[in-house]
């Protein structure tokens, strides 16, 4: 009885331990400075693939090791105003071309929970995104749980790939 006790509380004792080591590599792992590489959505009943930043995006995401975050993206074929100051036409196609937010995250076991607390899409405050990790240490892949799409309203993921800058 002994025995199986002792067994049962090592294999207990494992399966905490390993997760709690998963955890903390995985918390671990995202800290840093990261580059957008790829965002794109996908339709969750068609699957249709949409990548609303083009082909080649640009952006920079931080994850600081106090559980701060902040992130921007902007679309590849943005078009800079035709002078220092853009008209309201050029502002608005500007702001269309790009996302940005900050807040606080946690990341428990592989998946990150970012609170939002300021966003250039004002809806988003507040909320709390959900986004599946995978890495393999010099990439970051992100794919967030189904929310309704700003551009067509149907339910989507995204997909974002980071690359480590630091």
């Amino acid at each position: 009885m002994i025995k199986c006790v002792l067994t049962a509380f090592i294999v207990c004792s494992s399966i905490l331990f390993t997760d709690q080591v998963l955890a903390q590599g995985s918390s671990q792992s995202i800290i840093g400075v990261w580059k957008v590489a790829t965002v794109e959505t996908r339709e969750v009943v068609a699957g249709k693939v949409v990548k609303p930043f083009g082909e080649t995006p640009s952006g920079t995401f931080v994850f600081t090791a106090g559980g701060q975050m902040i992130g921007m993206q902007y679309a590849s074929n943005r078009k800079a105003p035709a002078a220092a100051n853009p008209t309201e036409a050029e502002r608005a196609a500007l702001h269309a071309s790009m996302s940005a937010y900050s807040g606080r995250y946690r990341v428990e076991g592989w998946k990150l929970f970012i609170t939002i607390e300021e966003s250039s899409i004002q809806s988003w405050n507040g909320t709390v995104r959900v986004i599946n990790l995978e890495t393999d240490g010099k990439r970051l892949t992100g794919t967030s749980e189904p929310f309704k799409s700003l551009i067509t309203g149907l339910d989507v993921v995204a997909v974002v790939i980071w690359e480590r800058i630091e």
